[in-house]
């Protein structure tokens, strides 16, 4: 499938275009409002913007006031980049400049037509700023009105103003490397490098080398971004990807390698994941079959990279980063044909990684490989989760399956339908012939001729100018052979009679067995399915004389598959033993083990699975498939029911996690769901609200207790949200307080942040941590339990900001806590440095 490049130009007028004058005296006595105002200067605009909406609430401002305020709220959230929250008070109150606002709130929700329609109502009515031109250009962009945006541009790039003029030329130059217009932008690329030497324009300049077939230059380029210490974290993770790419293209695949690597290994978190992972799958399955994937994503898919992994809190984005290793780990699996344990690998991204931004590629490859071994029950299921999760008829590959899975069931009319689906929806003319082929295949077998003769029609016009490659059939036996068995390989209709025929003409030949072994697969591949042509084909074979063992293990092995298509599961796991008592030592006695414990698994017979299983990991410890064994030996024990099953299922994942394989992640995911599963609701609720009822309490006792018992209500609100809404009021209630010291006000603030991150309101929770440092009246902590909850507050903030990718901000945090006199204010400057590296903020230092 074709991936459209990822534009690298981030347009900055969007947050660059100053900000809205405030003339409110009166507001300037308002501690919240001078508050919100700091915050905002301090880079903090989410809790800057709750404080503005807060103080909204209130009905007592003037009218002049009143402006003031929603103007601050606005910018505020505009700079948070919530234009949702920006629109919800613009729909309220009215800012001065409204209209342009508004379209930066509109693009910012994602709504392109409503800010489009903005900007060009201002722009026809000659009203538009500089400023807002290039915005405009953006959106027509956005929304492929190419020529449009590159007239706008065109006439910006003769601006007076500098600024508006650079950034119009970077965009056409971006315009027309996208447009394959690689020469002229490089050579705009160039002069605008020399005379500004902007990192972007730097950037952009390597991409159209790259295209141009000029590595050297590119990557000489490339090198002197990522080694700069300005430009922005942004530039330097394309640089870093478009450098691994450009190395590919010179098949020097071991740089390539590295560079990949060291950016995934080194990247908190980033927008150029996807396409850095896409780049490292290619790049292996580009390798010799005997390249295993680097060490370091096992790592990932267990405990995040070396940026993760020191960091105070485990991020949000470890998560993404394992999901992303576990789907490259599968892709790779795959390519080794070592499918069972992809599966397995895929089967812990769909379900225990939703809301992944690979997950519906993680399912869609589940689709296909379950599609390739015929399980029809799994990719029914599968078919069904997928349309609850992305919708339905959003994918020409899920009908495309589910289709097969429908004609294979003989439920013709339902696989019509389900063909059609795919062939409206497909994305490539290759994609439509196959759907429009397999429906008038369907139709034939449900008997609508009329409706073959129309769905014929149409894969005639799609099909207009593309070769059909027919086989020449005139040659020596073996050769003849070969062509046979390429036809059996590739599912060609004709391959069934081609096979008999050359039975019939060759039947002393000494590769006799392999034709009728390539028979029975052929027609057990075929739909509906001749199972007593299988049965005689299989017979005859059987009664070949001069058979090798390893043909009568593929016989016994194609009979196994038959008898599972039949649905005959009892008999499948007697042929499966039988087979193991015959060949106990055979390669392929763990697989077949798999398939009898995955038949129990299917009967719903969990104890016969769970023992199967398990015999594969013991006995087979080597083999590919004892991970894959041991996980779902797990799964079979928990799903027994029993508080003996779930500790059994605990004690396998334990040890498959310490392990440290590929499946060591999904492991642990399980160990926690069970674990969760035999959880006890605490006591310790009762106990504090039975001590709070005491009326000797001191002040500080109190205090601590509600500090206490809040804790505990965020717990309980794991799987009960109303108890963490009871952990807000009492904290909030307690903030109020008179005569409330800066310890229990920082204490009180930093539960309160940690409760608002676990109920999912970020920006609330930024806000405490905010306050719980600049608390009013506050002369900087006197004593080590001060400075406790002051870092503690402070330090939370900073990873509510990394979390949030605010990198400007979080560094002027910790440069904020680096003032104070406490043990950790080295820590804090420090922290300060380091994301100014990490991320190259020294130029905006």
């Amino acid at each position: 499938m074709c991936r459209a490049r990822r534009t690298i130009l981030c347009l900055q007028v969007l947050f660059g275009l100053g900000t809205l004058t405030l003339h409110a005296e009166g507001l300037e006595e308002n501690h919240d409002f001078r508050l919100a105002k700091q915050a905002l200067s301090d880079g903090l605009p989410g809790v800057a913007a709750t404080k503005a909406n807060r103080l909204l609430e209130q009905n007592t401002w003037s009218s002049t006031d009143r402006l003031s305020l929603a103007g601050l709220a606005v910018e505020s959230w505009v700079r948070a980049k919530d234009g949702r929250a920006a629109l919800a008070v613009l729909s309220r109150e009215q800012v001065p400049n409204q209209p342009f606002w508004e379209a930066q709130a509109q693009l910012l929700a994602g709504d392109l037509d409503a800010a489009r329609l903005s900007l060009e109502s201002r722009y026809q009515a000659n009203e538009a700023t500089s400023q807002e031109k290039l915005l405009l250009a953006q959106v027509w962009l956005a929304t492929n009105q190419t020529s449009l945006a590159r007239e706008l541009l065109m006439s910006l790039k003769k601006s007076p103003l500098e600024l508006t003029s650079k950034s119009a030329r970077l965009m056409l130059d971006e315009l027309d490397l996208n447009s394959g217009n690689y020469q002229p932008a490089v050579q705009d690329l160039d002069k605008l490098s020399q005379k500004t030497g902007s990192s972007m324009s730097e950037l952009l300049r390597a991409r159209g080398l790259v295209e141009l077939g000029r590595y050297a230059e590119a990557e000489s380029l490339l090198r002197h971004l990522i080694s700069s210490t300005g430009g922005g974290e942004r530039v330097h993770h394309s640089a870093s990807v478009l450098l691994a790419d450009t190395l590919l293209r010179q098949d020097k695949t071991s740089e390539c390698l590295e560079t990949l690597v060291q950016f995934l290994d080194n990247t908190s978190e980033s927008l150029l994941w996807n396409e850095a992972f896409e780049l490292l799958a290619k790049t292996l399955e580009k390798e010799p079959r005997n390249i295993l994937p680097p060490d370091a994503v096992l790592r990932w898919m267990t405990e995040g990279n070396t940026v993760q992994r020191q960091a105070l809190q485990s991020p949000p984005s470890v998560e993404k980063l394992q999901g992303h290793a576990i789907l490259l780990m599968a892709r790779w699996l795959l390519n080794q044909k070592r499918t069972l344990e992809s599966l397995g690998l895929l089967e812990a991204m769909v379900q225990l990684h939703h809301g992944h931004p690979q997950g519906a590629e993680a399912m869609r490859l589940a689709l296909e490989t379950y599609g390739t071994l015929k399980a029809d029950r799994r990719v029914t299921t599968l078919a069904n989760e997928w349309r609850l999760r992305y919708g339905a008829g959003q994918s020409a590959m899920v009908d495309f399956v589910t289709g097969g899975t429908a004609y294979a069931r003989n439920e013709y009319t339902q696989a019509i339908s389900l063909f059609q689906a795919a062939a409206n929806v497909a994305t490539t003319l290759a994609e439509r012939r196959a759907a429009l082929y397999n429906a008038g295949v369907a139709a034939l077998r449900a008997g609508e001729l009329v409706l073959y003769q129309s769905i014929l029609g149409q894969l005639e016009i799609v099909s207009a100018g593309t070769n059909s490659n027919v086989p020449a059939g005139d040659a020596a036996s073996d050769l003849e052979l070969d062509r046979v068995l390429d036809l059996a390989a590739k599912g060609d209709p004709s391959a069934t009679d081609e096979l008999r025929s050359f039975i019939q003409k060759n039947s002393g030949h000494p590769r006799l067995a392999q034709a009728h072994l390539a028979l029975a697969e052929t027609l057990l591949a075929q739909i509906p399915t001749d199972f007593p042509a299988i049965e005689e084909t299989l017979k005859t074979l059987s009664a070949l004389p001069g058979l090798s063992e390893r043909q009568r293990q593929q016989a016994a092995i194609t009979r196994m598959w038959m008898l599972d298509k039949q649905g005959q599961i009892k008999a499948l796991t007697d042929a499966g033993n039988e087979f193991l008592l015959t060949w106990p030592e055979s390669s392929h006695s763990a697989s077949v083990r798999m398939k009898i414990a995955d038949a129990y698994y299917r009967q719903e017979n969990f104890a016969s699975a769970r023992t199967e299983f398990e015999l594969v990991a013991k006995d087979y410890a080597s083999s590919p498939y004892a991970d894959t064994a041991l996980y779902f030996a797990g799964m079979a024990a928990i799903s027994m029911m029993s508080d003996e099953g779930r500790e059994t299922a605990i004690n396998l994942w334990q040890e498959l996690a310490e392990r440290g394989g590929p499946l060591s992640i999904p492991a642990r995911q399980q160990q926690a769901m069970a674990k969760r599963r035999a959880g006890q609701e605490p006591e310790a609720l009762k106990l504090l609200d039975s001590l709070l009822t005491e009326k000797d309490l001191s002040e500080d006792m109190r205090r601590s207790l509600l500090c206490e018992r809040a804790e505990i209500l965020m717990l309980l609100g794991k799987t009960d949200p109303a108890q963490l809404d009871k952990a807000v009021t009492t904290l909030r209630e307690m903030l109020k307080e008179n005569n409330l010291t800066y310890l229990w006000s920082a204490r009180a603030g930093y539960t309160l942040a940690a409760v608002l991150k676990a109920a999912g309101r970020t920006t609330e929770a930024l806000e405490a941590c905010y306050d719980a440092v600049q608390a009013s009246g506050y002369t900087g902590p006197s004593n080590p339990a001060e400075h406790r909850w002051f870092y503690r507050a402070g330090f939370f903030g900073i990873e509510l900001l990394e979390a949030n990718k605010e990198w400007e901000s979080a560094a002027r945090l910790a440069e904020k806590l680096a003032l104070s006199s406490g043990e950790r204010a080295t820590e804090a400057k420090e922290l300060a440095t380091r994301i100014r590296l990490e991320h190259f903020l020294w130029d905006a230092k």
